[in-house]
């Protein structure tokens, strides 16, 4: 798009979308229980759990591409040090490691991942300052606005759209793992304020970094890449050294809190399984993501995924807490597993629930293709595929819930 029309959409997008997205987490700071355990009353005892296999099965794929960057820092590091080049094979195999550090760090439990907060902050910080540096050191402000777009796909507005629709559901891939960290938060204002800050602005400023970087960069090289590696190779030195150490062990703690973070998620679904074998089992899944190279061949699909599956789930959610239960259930019933959970509804299944899913499901692919990456209609340039089907599927519960007979069957509470 250029890097200006990037910087708006990146900004904008995430910080809007999160405002309204990550209300979700009042749900455990007030109540105490994972984003999970409530989606039990909205999809059903079992519905919730078909939906929470398929979005985890497909949210790992972020694990993956950050090996994929750790092994190229690793790879980038070793070139500048040595001389030589990184073996490709060698440099596959050690992103690999990351996986497994992460995973030995995230069983060391919830204390040191609370500590693992003071290495990635100043890496990420150190980092993004580097990067900024050397990109200002050559460009002006004005030359980096007018730098135009790399590949464009289409018309400007197409363009636009179409990275709207990534970045909604890059705020999506947070789904999996609300419920964890937020029930910490002290207080519901905190606890929606931390998420927001970190998650929505913050995480905003930094993609924002990473579009100077590869524009930037790539503008100077004549080689396009996204990899935050290559760009700090091309800066050299001493600096490139530092910047690609901090990379790396940034990558090895995001890998430990998804690990955590996700495994915690994974323990609600299934209690009685250890924690220890939760994280090795996902540890098995992401190897296979990342040795596969599925996720780099199909990161629309990856995406749409994503976007489809935890876009109109948290709206439905939202709109269930906030408008149809007005923040009143059973917690007992919460927590009941058998058939005699008023959250068991028909067969362990809530009708309204699911088809509210499925209609904001069918509204995504109505107007998004998202194997070639192109709307199919006007509509996408107005709402975007996780646009549209979170308002459809919003509306569709909302609308359905005002039905008494249906009311009836979706709230059991006295």
């Amino acid at each position: 798009m250029g890097l200006k029309a990037a910087l708006t959409n990146l900004i904008g997008i995430i910080v809007i979308f999160s405002l309204i997205y990550l209300l979700t987490v009042v749900i455990p700071t007030r109540d105490g229980i994972d984003t999970w355990v409530y989606q039990r009353a909205v999809f059903g005892n079992r519905g919730y759990a078909v939906l929470w296999l398929v979005l985890m099965l497909s949210t790992w794929g972020w694990e993956a591409i950050l090996s994929e960057i750790y092994g190229s820092s690793i790879g980038s590091l070793y070139s500048i040090l040595s001389g030589n080049e990184m073996n490709s094979t060698v440099v596959l195999f050690v992103g690999a490691t990351c996986v497994i550090i992460g995973a030995l760090i995230a069983c060391l439990g919830p204390n040191i991942i609370t500590k693992i907060s003071y290495v990635v902050i100043p890496g990420i910080i150190v980092v993004c300052a580097v990067i900024l540096y050397y990109v200002f050191s050559h460009y002006s402000w004005s030359e980096l606005m007018a730098l135009k777009a790399t590949a464009p796909a289409g018309s400007f507005h197409e363009n636009y759209m179409l990275a709207t629709e990534w970045n909604l559901a890059f705020v999506c891939a947070w789904y999996g793992s609300l419920g964890v960290l937020s029930r910490l938060g002290k207080s519901e204002r905190s606890s929606y304020w931390g998420y927001m800050v970190g998650f929505g602005v913050v995480y905003a400023l930094i993609a924002c970094v990473g579009a100077i970087g590869s524009i930037a960069i790539s503008d100077m090289t004549g080689v396009y890449s996204t990899d935050p590696a290559e760009w700090i190779t091309t800066i050299g030195g001493g600096t490139a050294v530092l910047c690609l150490i901090c990379l790396i062990a940034s990558n090895i703690s995001v890998m430990a809190v998804a690990m955590y973070s996700l495994s915690v998620s994974t323990k609600v679904i299934k209690p009685e399984w250890k924690y220890t074998t939760i994280v090795i089992l996902w540890s098995i899944w992401i190897l296979f993501l990342y040795f596969s190279g599925i996720i780099g061949d199909y990161y629309n699909i990856f995406l749409a995924v994503v976007g489809f599956i935890g876009g109109p789930s948290i709206m439905i959610v939202l709109v269930d807490y906030f408008c149809v239960r007005k923040r009143k259930f059973s917690m007992r019933d919460m927590f009941e597993q058998s058939s005699k959970s008023k959250y068991y509804y028909t067969k362990g299944f809530n009708l309204v629930g699911v088809a509210a899913f499925l209609c904001g499901a069918i509204a995504y692919f109505a107007v998004y293709d998202p194997i070639n990456a192109v709307g199919r209609n006007f509509l996408f340039n107005i709402l975007t595929g996780t646009g549209f089907s979170c308002i459809v599927a919003a509306l569709v519960y909302y609308l359905l819930s005002k039905i008494p007979a249906v009311r009836n069957y979706l709230v059991k509470e006295k």
